[in-house]
């Protein structure tokens, strides 16, 4: 069997189903593959290779638990085959939004892939600026967020980034409107401030509430200093962000979708809101947006779930498929509305549906510890 270290190319030219079949071949080896997934192929009692020919297929594993990616090492997802690539992979946990914390890895290939690629097609499309520092406000530690930002500032022209660190995990902790989270967030926001007023900072990759609290402290001309805004960590609505186009109004700014579990997916237009397009470029990642599985006709099956036609809104459902981690039919928190690729999204290569508007469901919101991240 094939184990050649890379798959065929993501390119558009590439066949999706001769990519699949590969993917497929490293982590279903019997020898040689990723021991989650065997175990899955041993309580299917079918062989996964001779099955699944292509994406259209992959629905015949079924529903990947979220529990599995909290509670199972991370080296289960990796197939035996990349062990022993072990210092080119980066990992990573969720923030534990809505639970225990979720682990994955990437090798840095498909880091670059998954994170910064994105981002710098998104940035180059915009005019996202190059080569001026960058502050980062925003956790380090085991959020790999933390990791993609250096990156995208050397990989944009930049030094390194200042940073100002916090533990977005302590701050779900303190109680929503408590003079604990109120000190925890100026404490943050008081570290912003003294860099800003002594580097010449150009961009900021900073989440929601900190820059609402941050603007509030900066000065005209500091706002007018800022060329670009990158924002991440959470969720965001339109109006946010029309509010802070006008709020810095010499900046580019741009929002992404993601988590550690998959990469991210970027705006690729910055102008007025009316919604947040989110677009996947290439083809290691895919979504689906579904009908809510406890929504399905009384008497039908809840698997698999009818996929949403374009402008109805569901669950986000989606396919990581790369070759350190194969994640499938993943259930995100989210709900967003299915869009086509716009002809901005297919300019630069994408073919694949996009989200609009991803943001957990209303049942959801007061469940969740939101916090500062």
């Amino acid at each position: 069997m094939n184990l050649s270290p890379t798959l065929p190319s993501s390119g558009p030219s590439a066949d999706a189903g001769d990519r699949v079949r590969a993917l497929l071949s490293r982590h279903f080896h019997p020898e040689w593959g990723s021991a989650y997934w065997l175990e899955r192929q041993a309580r299917l009692g079918w062989q996964v290779c001779e099955r699944i020919r292509t994406r259209d297929d992959l629905w015949l594993l079924g529903p990947t638990p979220t529990e599995d990616l909290r509670h199972l090492p991370i080296q289960a997802f990796i197939p035996k085959a990349l062990h022993k690539q072990r210092p080119r992979f980066i990992v990573g946990e969720t923030a534990g939004t809505n639970g225990e914390p979720c682990g994955t890895a990437y090798r840095d290939d498909e880091f670059q892939t998954a994170f910064i690629d994105p981002f710098l097609g998104a940035a180059q499309a915009t005019g996202f600026p190059r080569g001026e520092p960058w502050l980062w406000v925003g956790p380090s530690g085991p959020h790999i967020i933390g990791k993609v930002v250096r990156e995208l500032a050397r990989q944009t022209g930049s030094m390194d980034p200042f940073s100002v660190d916090f533990d977005p995990r302590w701050a779900k902790r303190l109680a929503d409107g408590s003079l604990g989270r109120k000190r925890y967030l100026d404490h943050v926001v008081q570290q912003a401030l003294h860099v800003v007023r002594r580097e010449e900072i150009g961009v900021l990759f900073i989440t929601p509430p900190a820059l609402a609290a941050l603007a509030l402290q900066l000065n005209t001309p500091q706002r007018e200093a800022i060329h670009g805004i990158h924002y991440g960590g959470m969720s965001l609505s339109p109006a946010t962000v029309n509010h802070f186009r006008a709020v810095f109004p010499n900046a580019v700014h741009l929002a992404g979708y993601g988590n550690t579990l998959f990469g991210v997916v970027m705006e690729i237009e910055d102008r007025h809101r009316e919604a947040l397009d989110y677009y996947p470029l290439g083809d290691r990642l895919q979504f689906h947006i579904v009908e809510e599985l406890g929504a399905a006709k009384a008497g039908t099956a809840s698997w698999p779930p009818r996929i949403c036609r374009h402008g109805e809104i569901g669950r986000v459902l989606f396919h990581r498929l790369d070759e350190s981690c194969l994640l499938v039919n993943v259930l995100e928190r989210d709900q967003a509305e299915r869009i086509a690729p716009s002809p901005a999204a297919r300019a630069l290569g994408g073919q694949a549906d996009g989200l609009r508007n991803p943001q957990p469901p209303p049942a959801l919101q007061d469940q969740l510890q939101q916090g500062i991240y």
